[in-house]
């Protein structure tokens, strides 16, 4: 019998809560929203991380711990929310050793101090492989809070950052061809201390330049088609943002840049709409910040124009179970 896709397995879930009252993000955005007041918004969000499938060699525990954290805030970021308070569900295989859960520890408390937010609590278990469950609490006011159905024709598609780079020193680490390690060190750190873009989350969201955003922790190629479809609109591309070494890589290994850029998973960079009249004023606040495609009125999905040449790009990207 065919396996169930991941996004296969959540559309029947939450097909059984469709339509609850007070949940006005509903199940298709980067998280949860439970209304406080009318200027006040609770935002939970929780993310795991499982050793087999999430960890690959070379990641220390110290450094899973930490991504297993950036992948909970990356989708506060996409909000423009700031968590304020971390719970940790941890599962150890038995016998559990001091000296990783020690790592474990320092790996959440680097995270916590980067991002500003504190641990208040947890469960731990023993399980079969090490799991890491990091769920995530803030506040927003709904009015400042970016969703991912906001984009309108003629709004700038925009990404905080190149991208690939997680593509690709993925495949450097399962490989483990020390060329390689030695060579392209940024791909490899791209794995293994990715960051998240909170800064420039809260940034754009205050702005009220920004009209959609969504964390790009699924690829780049996915991100768009989820902005595409929640706003009911089409993206079209002129640019692919490859990143130089991603590039140099690829050419190297003869494989293709534009798969490992638009298909690749945990990115944690920013992919965004603005406002035409907002992006310069936004540039200026967000360096880092590029142009990558329009917003279009027709319902076609993502497509690119590149080189003169039409891409189709597809509405894949990382999923577990496939």
């Amino acid at each position: 019998m065919k396996s169930l896709t991941e996004h296969e397995i959540i559309r029947i879930l939450t097909n059984q809560f469709t339509g609850q009252p007070g949940t006005p993000l509903g199940f298709d955005d980067d998280v949860s929203a439970i209304p406080f007041s009318p200027k006040t918004w609770i935002i939970v969000k929780t993310d795991m991380l499982i050793g087999s499938t999430d960890i690959p060699p070379g990641m220390t525990a110290q450094e899973a711990a930490r991504k297993a954290v950036v992948a909970t805030v990356s989708d506060f970021a996409a909000k423009g929310v700031k968590p304020q308070a971390l719970m940790v569900s941890l599962g150890l295989p038995a016998p559990a050793k001091k000296k990783r859960v020690q790592d474990i520890a320092q790996g959440l408390g680097q995270a916590t101090r980067e991002y500003h937010c504190k641990i208040i609590g947890g469960d731990t278990n023993q399980a079969n492989d090490l799991v890491l469950d990091i769920s995530g609490v803030g506040f927003a006011d709904p009015k400042t809070l970016v969703r991912r159905e906001g984009a309108r024709p003629g709004d700038i598609v925009a990404v905080t950052g190149p991208f690939g780079r997680s593509s690709a020193g993925l495949r450097i680490l399962i490989s483990k061809r020390k060329n390689d390690l030695a060579k392209y060190p940024t791909l490899v750190k791209a794995v293994r201390w990715p960051r998240a873009r909170l800064t420039q989350g809260i940034i754009l969201a205050k702005s009220h330049g920004t009209s959609s955003s969504i964390d790009s922790s699924d690829g780049l190629a996915w991100s768009l088609h989820q902005i595409a479809e929640a706003s009911s609109v089409g993206i079209n591309l002129h640019t692919i943002p490859i990143a130089t070494e991603v590039e140099r890589y690829a050419k190297d290994h003869r494989l293709s840049a534009l798969e490992l850029a638009l298909y690749g998973g945990e990115e944690y960079e920013l992919v965004v709409t603005v406002k035409p009249r907002s992006f310069n004023k936004l540039k200026r606040r967000v360096p880092s910040l590029r142009k990558i495609g329009i917003v279009e009125k027709k319902r076609f999905g993502v497509a690119a124009q590149i080189g003169g040449k039409q891409i189709t790009v597809e509405a894949r990207g990382w999923q577990h179970f496939t």
